[in-house]
């Protein structure tokens, strides 16, 4: 950043009547000049609205700027475009062009535009030539949101783009946030609450922030206060990177399966060889296809077949069976077709879904600690699935529901691995044994 700019940034503030507390000063002062993508990650109560608000005002008081304001709703959008409509539109109708709450649009007489979007309607996402995006409460958004729709609209003007965010596991975002310490486009920065001295002047030992420490659990702190990547709090399953990830390449020598979920638009692949090791079995999942997109049947089939891994057996969901679309074939009849036979547990115990998880999270982790389930690195889209498929909330006075979320996006991976132990380890056979061909 010029000193002329940093000059006019501050004057703007100081216009603004805003004195950014050190947290905040982090988004406004970029330490990278070649950085154009930033990525905020922030406890609650933070002041990210608020930082991301005046920092919009500041590009929309320079002539011929587009600028986006996108949250994961329309709700959410508003929050920043409330703001700055409070700065920059009250008592400034001279300045004003067009203004519309209804349409979250404002034009200044200068040229410049704001808009807020909605991440849950990308038909309103396409347009070019943006000079600033800030997204809210970036990890929400799905990260297909961003490669497809977003970041287009950043290429004309090299624009600069804000992911301002509470971390919700290890999911794209702290993708996003690893740029920001190796690429010179990106620069990343974390901070816990207590950064905003004005909400807790005794910072990490605010009365407040104590309070939360002694009524949560340390992963739900340590992710909405300490602004930390963890394990998602409400997590179905205790997978972690640092001890299930490795180097796990394919080995002609053992067994191989493919266990498949169908999915409606999103279809999930995973391909996993077994071994003893003491007589404990243990499992690699050595190749995935998750595909976060729609894709015919009779082409899955064909990405299924070009691996060449020599599967034993093929498993899957029993919804495959039921026919569907013109054709009248289910999908399992479909992949038959294509000389895949899928072989599906239909029993009652092997269809419920908080048995079948049950029945995982011991191959993960068991009682004592000890791991059976490893994932080759390649695997990424697994990954992020284990580790953002989690149970519904549970608000004060609700029974907990036994079944994780269906959220389809997440669920169709983890469908597909808890399809693979409950055929070839079925949940009521005590001794797991490896099935022939």
């Amino acid at each position: 950043m010029v000193d002329t700019q940093l000059e006019y940034k501050e004057k703007w503030f100081e216009y603004m009547e805003y004195k950014p507390h050190n947290g905040q000063k982090k988004l406004h002062y970029p330490t990278k000049d070649t950085a154009r993508f930033f990525v905020m990650v922030c406890g609650r109560r933070f002041g990210k609205t608020t930082a991301s608000a005046m920092e919009a005002t500041y590009y929309a008081s320079q002539p011929n700027k587009r600028i986006w304001l996108v949250g994961l709703s329309y709700d959410k959008a508003d929050l920043m475009f409330r703001e700055i409509w409070r700065l920059m539109v009250i008592g400034h109708s001279n300045d004003i062009i067009r203004a519309s709450e209804k349409d979250r649009f404002i034009k200044f007489k200068w040229g410049t535009t704001v808009e807020a979007k909605s991440a849950d309607n990308p038909d309103s996402l396409v347009g070019e030539g943006l000079d600033l995006l800030i997204v809210d409460e970036a990890a929400k958004v799905k990260r297909k949101i961003w490669d497809m729709y977003l970041s287009p609209t950043l290429s004309d003007r090299k624009g600069k783009a804000i992911f301002i965010t509470t971390p919700e596991g290890f999911n794209w975002i702290y993708d996003l946030y690893l740029l920001g310490k190796e690429d010179e486009l990106w620069e990343s920065h974390q901070a816990p609450s207590w950064d905003n001295h004005f909400a807790f002047p005794t910072g990490k030992s605010d009365q407040f922030i104590l309070e939360r420490k002694r009524n949560m659990s340390k992963e739900v702190f340590d992710q909405e206060y300490g602004a930390k990547f963890t394990s998602f709090a409400g997590r179905v399953y205790p997978f972690e990177r640092d001890l299930d990830v490795g180097e796990f390449p394919y080995n002609p020598n053992l067994p191989t399966y493919c266990s498949i979920d169908f999915g409606y638009r999103m279809p999930a692949v995973g391909w996993f060889q077994i071994y003893r090791v003491g007589g404990i079995w243990h499992i690699n999942m050595i190749d995935e296809i998750i595909h976060k997109t729609n894709i015919k049947t009779d082409e899955l089939a064909l990405k299924i077949k070009a691996k060449r891994y020599g599967v034993i057996k093929y498993y899957g969901d029993p919804a495959g069976m039921q026919a569907q679309g013109q054709s009248g074939m289910g999908d399992i009849e479909i992949f038959k077709k294509h000389g895949i036979v899928v072989n599906t547990k239909r029993d009652k115990t092997s269809r419920n879904i908080a048995s079948g998880v049950s029945h995982l999270r011991g191959f993960i982790e068991n009682a004592v600690g000890q791991r059976f389930f490893h994932v080759n690195k390649k695997c990424l889209g697994i990954m992020e699935d284990l580790e953002n498929y989690r149970y519904p909330e549970v608000k004060e006075g609700q029974d907990l529901k036994q079944e994780p979320l269906k959220d389809g996006y997440h669920d169709h991976g983890c469908d597909m691995i808890r399809y693979f132990f409950i055929n070839q380890f079925p949940i009521k056979q005590r001794e797991f044994k490896v099935r022939a061909r």
